[in-house]
């Protein structure tokens, strides 16, 4: 069993530029040396700012919240993950979740999510910020699950697969000086012949109980390391995002005219995908109790109204209800204890 490399949602959105939303916003991705991509560094516009870092800015009862400020503060709570923490669909800052979680706290959260990232690039945004963290949601768990399911490469790479790897793979094929060369605007020596390589193949899928156990391991594996570098008084909450489809909640008129939830933009059909993610998450609740990291799952049918933009993004509103829901647990559920060691 395939996939057809038509479907892949990485040449899709090499084609638009970071994809339609990125278009929308008027903003693409970038290197960074250490995460692999994120953001431009100070980035300004009516509905997306960063700061130097790339992360995105968040808004609080204290003023605009970036990373810099934040620890300048003193510090304060931390959301990682990817794109739906990152409130990718947000119309602006301030309609992010870790805004509204602001604004339900009374506190200030700093919004470390990277779009497309993996769990090893949430775990090294973290690690500057994480000393100064009181509390730290995962609102994640997609960006290794997608990029296990749909690699076109070997699963259990050492590091864990990333979403753009087809890019990725091409942009290694050449040596880090000629990269700067060509950006500078001269063309290195024999590039066309280092960058040439064979097509895409299929995404293979007839392993696909090892790929959902690989994309626990490897998510587990980080978190691991997370919980043993924050300061043991650091809350530490792993929030698996929803995932909408007509099969997980009452689609409304308004999200069914917008976008097409049964089509899958990843290169993995949905059923694929939803099949699997009771297993993937239980997987992530067991390891999760190893660790004395607590746990929760965000289903989509918990949300009221138009809430999802497309299978995982989240309209101002999902955004809304997302923070109120990770709000109420944070408020309503006792806080874990964390161990020391993996039993």
């Amino acid at each position: 069993m395939g996939t057809s490399a038509k479907d892949d949602h990485e040449a899709h959105s090499r084609r638009q530029r970071g994809g339609v939303l990125f278009e929308q916003m008027g903003i693409d991705l970038y290197p960074h040396p250490h995460l692999g991509f994120t953001l431009p560094p100070g980035h300004r516009s009516a509905v997306i700012n960063t700061d130097g870092e790339g992360f995105r800015i968040s808004d609080s009862p204290f003023g605009p919240v970036g990373s810099e400020s934040w620890l300048e503060a003193g510090g304060g709570d931390l959301l990682l993950g990817s794109s739906v923490a990152f409130g990718m669909a947000a119309g602006s800052d301030g309609a992010t979740p870790a805004s509204q979680l602001a604004t339900l706290t009374g506190r200030r959260w700093l919004n470390l999510a990277v779009i497309a990232a993996n769990s090893l690039q949430e775990l090294i945004a973290a690690i500057p910020y994480l000393h100064a963290a009181s509390t730290v949601v995962l609102f994640s768990g997609f960006g290794n699950y997608m990029a296990v399911m749909r690699t076109r490469r070997s699963p259990g790479s050492v590091f864990g697969p990333i979403l753009y790897e087809g890019t990725y793979a091409k942009l290694t094929q050449v040596p880090l000086f000629d990269l700067a060369e060509l950006a500078s605007g001269r063309m290195p020596e024999d590039f066309e012949a280092a960058t040439s390589g064979p097509p895409e193949e299929e995404t293979d899928l007839s392993t696909i109980g090892a790929r959902v156990e690989t994309a626990a391991r490897v998510q587990l594996r980080d978190l691991t390391f997370l919980a043993r570098a924050a300061d043991p008084r650091t809350r530490i909450v792993f929030c698996l995002q929803p995932w909408a489809s007509p099969r997980t909640r009452d689609l409304t008129p308004e999200e069914l005219t917008h976008y097409d939830f049964q089509k899958s933009s990843w290169g993995v059909p949905n059923e694929v995908l939803e099949e699997h993610l009771d297993p993937f998450a239980a997987m992530l609740a067991a390891g999760c109790e190893q660790l004395g990291v607590e746990f929760f799952e965000m289903k989509a049918d918990e949300f009221v109204g138009t809430c999802f933009l497309t299978n995982g993004i989240l309209t101002d509103e999902g955004n809304r209800q997302a923070a109120q829901i990770i709000h109420r647990y944070l408020s309503e559920t006792p806080a874990v204890r964390r161990r020391t060691t993996v039993g």
